[in-house]
């Protein structure tokens, strides 16, 4: 079982400390048995003329038992629990630092929303894993040490007795199978919900202005209806194994107070070995129900491991470096012979186009015609399905995607800055880089300019943005990106339609301020919008799946060179 595998794997560094928790659950288990017997020798002193212990021994006998399962019960429940909370911390980490290296894209169809919930919740599952795994191994124990005891004083009612275990098993086998899919089901659900909430929050002025909160509200609380329905099923199964385990002890234990008056009355039994025997009956009840509780938490956690092992069972980038000559400073690209089908078709066929350092490339098109696309082939988030993409004259797969990313800079449309300061956003551009180097980055991108965000900051790149910090524009944003992307010193600068938020002024100004640092790099810009052609050394329009190579035109022929320009004149 693939659950059981992780679940070892992330408990083998504390393996010492659930030893010892197996060991102390031995004890407890060994507690429950020596309580029956010293019942039985209880008995057997209060009858007349016994000569057996006095019965003020055997009271502080059975108080120092109490007192050691009362020591063992702590430190079991201890050492389970802080394993399982490291374990739990391993397992989170494990699992985000393996999504950082997935598919961008693949995460994004699974929802952002539900792979939080695996990493939040479904991750936290290793915890009751742990616990429940524990039990279920203390409790046979227990029981096992109960029915010894049982046996030496009743060997006969003992087997009889054993006839209620296999419906026993049953009850508690199906049950936990039913309770394992009903949580799956509700887990699976909960993440749909997560996503729908995600987005919505995200989308709030959308909504708002649109004033469809009630539309989004209804299909909240259908799918919050549809977790709710599930958890109720997962929970009624789980909590109706104890019952019938319960259910059939006592018959069981009904059977043998007929069985045991029988043999009592023809002498093959003593009434004091009658009663320990039934008080170890009615002690077995509370382990077998142990057993059907713990085996539901544990086929629940399972469902929750299942979800979070369909995370790490995605395809991630190669993570180590190749032996390979290092790359130079200047990167040049080619793509070759391009074909690429994303289900609606073939995108590409037989696309080429070539990159070289000091130049700015604008390529234009539609929306949806494969601009990102290309950036996408280039940066490694997607491979084609026939051509090559070459690197300095090297295969980009013998250099392999980290190798490559070392030597690009991206800028998305949609900066993402992340949570923390300023200063800390540009440093994720080359971590570990000098505060001197973050000031000219920032300053190189006109985040010091007059008028520009840092103006006016009492702690400057040290302000914090993202959740709970400063709110930026769209402009500003993409200067955060930009300086991020200057600080890296990457031979290749990618940008997606880094100016689509951004003003005509705001525009003009960027471009301009990118255009400058070309020299230094090749740049390829991707854009719908016609001002980067007035800044491109070499501008391609996109159609169909084919690039053609148009002249950059001046400001009074864009309107003729520039279907897209011509258009917005127009509106």
């Amino acid at each position: 079982m693939a659950e059981v595998r992780l679940t070892l794997s992330l408990l083998r560094p504390h393996l010492k400390a659930l030893a010892l928790a197996s060991l102390l659950a031995a004890v407890l288990a060994s507690c429950q048995g020596a309580l029956v017997l010293l019942v039985r020798q209880l008995l057997g002193a209060l009858q007349p003329g016994a000569g057996s212990s006095p019965p003020v021994l055997l009271g502080l006998a059975i108080v120092v038992l109490f007192a050691i399962q009362g020591g063992a019960r702590v430190g079991r429940t201890w050492l389970t629990r802080k394993s399982a909370l490291l374990a739990e911390r391993d397992l989170r980490n494990r699992l985000f630092v393996h999504l950082l290296h997935c598919d961008p894209a693949r995460l994004r169809d699974l929802g952002l929303g539900n792979c939080q919930s695996r990493i939040s919740h479904d991750a936290g599952n290793i915890r009751t894993a742990v616990g429940a795994g524990v039990t279920l191994l203390q409790r046979p124990l227990s029981a096992l040490a109960i029915v010894a005891a049982a046996f030496s004083m009743a060997p006969r009612l003992t087997l009889w007795a054993g006839l209620c275990l296999p419906p026993i098993a049953a009850v508690i086998y199906l049950t936990g199978r039913a309770t394992r899919r009903e949580a799956y089901l509700h887990l699976q659900h909960l993440g749909s919900l997560e996503s729908l909430a995600r987005d919505g929050l995200l989308g709030l002025r959308t909504l708002q202005a649109y004033g469809v909160q009630e539309t989004v509200s209804t299909d909240f609380r259908k799918r919050n209806e549809a977790q709710l329905s599930a958890a109720l099923r997962a929970t009624m199964f789980r909590i109706s194994g104890p019952p019938i385990v319960e259910f059939t002890a006592a018959c069981a234990v009904g059977a043998m107070v007929a069985l045991g008056a029988r043999s009592v009355q023809l002498g093959e039994l003593d009434g004091s070995a009658l009663v320990a025997f039934l008080v170890a009956l009615g002690l077995l009840g509370e382990p077998l129900k142990g057993i059907a509780t713990s085996n539901a938490l544990w086929e629940e956690a399972r469902a929750g491991m299942s979800r979070v092992l369909e995370l790490l069972n995605l395809p991630v980038a190669d993570q180590q470096l190749p032996v390979y000559e290092e790359l130079a400073d200047s990167v040049s690209v080619k793509l070759t012979g391009i074909e690429l089908n994303r289900g609606r078709g073939a995108l590409f066929s037989g696309l080429n186009l070539e990159l070289q350092p000091g130049q700015l490339i604008v390529l234009q098109g539609e929306s949806g015609t494969g601009k990102s696309t290309i950036l996408d082939l280039i940066a490694g988030f997607v491979e084609p399905d026939a051509g090559e993409v070459i690197w300095n004259g090297v295969d980009a797969n013998a250099l392999g995607i980290q190798r490559r990313r070392r030597q690009l800079a991206f800028v998305d449309q949609r900066a993402w800055i992340g949570m923390g300061t300023i200063a800390e956003a540009i440093a994720l551009g080359r971590p570990g880089a000098e505060r001197h180097e973050i000031e000219d980055a920032a300053t190189s991108a006109g985040l010091f300019r007059s008028g520009g965000l840092l103006e006016g900051l009492p702690d400057g790149l040290d302000s914090r943005v993202g959740d709970a910090g400063l709110a930026i524009s769209g402009g500003e944003a993409q200067r955060i990106s930009l300086a991020r992307a200057l600080l890296r010193k990457a031979g290749l600068l990618l940008l997606d339609e880094p100016t689509a938020n951004l003003d005509l002024g705001a525009e003009q100004e960027f471009l301009s301020l990118l255009r400058s640092f070309r020299a230094q790099r090749c740049i390829l810009l991707v854009s719908h919008r016609p001002g980067p052609l007035e800044f491109a050394d070499i501008a391609y329009s996109l159609n169909n799946g084919v690039l053609t190579q148009i002249p950059p035109p001046s400001s009074s022929e864009a309107e003729v060179n520039s279907p897209i320009a011509a258009r917005e004149a127009r509106l």
